[in-house]
Parts: structure tokens; sequence; C-alpha cells
């Protein structure tokens, strides 16, 4: 095999694996939109990792890079589906304002209002 195309896939297993940890700490550093990143590089992690197995290179970056970016779009997926089971039950005129008030009673008891709760968040 040509050295330029193994070194060229060395580097891709090389990404997958860096790409999927940098969407696992985005997830929980910048957490609104860390999500976002987590998914778009959990598929980057998983689509590099698979296309370095295809071409025989037995590496460990790799498969890591894979079992990593899978993790990633568990972990986002999970977190769209949270985030979509509280916004729609907030619509919700029997539920909704009894998961608003919790939300408020849980800020209160942090020291937060809902106003600069809502400001921290934008």
């Amino acid at each position: 095999m040509n050295e330029t195309y193994t070194n060229s896939i060395e580097n891709l297993a090389r990404y997958s694996l860096w790409s999927a940890v940098f969407g696992a700490l985005s997830y929980v550093f910048f957490f609104p939109d860390g999500i976002y990143y987590c998914f778009f590089l959990g598929v980057m992690a998983f689509a590099s990792g698979v296309l370095s197995k295809r071409t025989g290179l037995k590496s460990g970056k790799s498969t890591a890079g894979i079992v990593i970016g899978i993790f990633d779009l568990g972990l986002s997926m999970m977190a769209f589906y949270g985030l979509y089971v509280i916004y729609s039950s907030l619509h919700d005129p029997v539920y909704g304002p009894k998961i608003t008030g919790v939300i408020i009673q849980m800020l209160e008891q942090n020291g937060l209002t809902i106003d600069s709760f809502v400001r921290v968040m934008n």
C-alpha cells in the first residue's frame, strides 16, 4: 500500500477519536448548544471510524471513535427527546401549569428567579 494512503487512513482514525471526544466534552461544557455539537461530532466520528475500518486498518483509535461516537449520538438524541417531552408537556392545559410550578420551585430553592434563569439561558 502507498505510504501516503496509509498515513491518511491513520489520520482519519485519529480524527474519528478526536471528534468523538470533543462531542462528549461539548455536551458537558456547552449544554444547551452542546447538544447540537455532540450530535454533529458523533456522526462525524462514527462515519470517520467506519471509513477507516473499511480500508482494513486495525486501529484502536477508529474502534474507540466508533464506540464513543455512538455514545455521543445516543446522548444527544436522549437530550433532544427529553427537551421535546418537557416542551410538549408545558403546552398541555392540565400538566403545563403543574410543571411550570415545579420548575419555578426548583429555581427558587437554588436562589434563582425565572427571569434570571431566562437571561442566563439566552
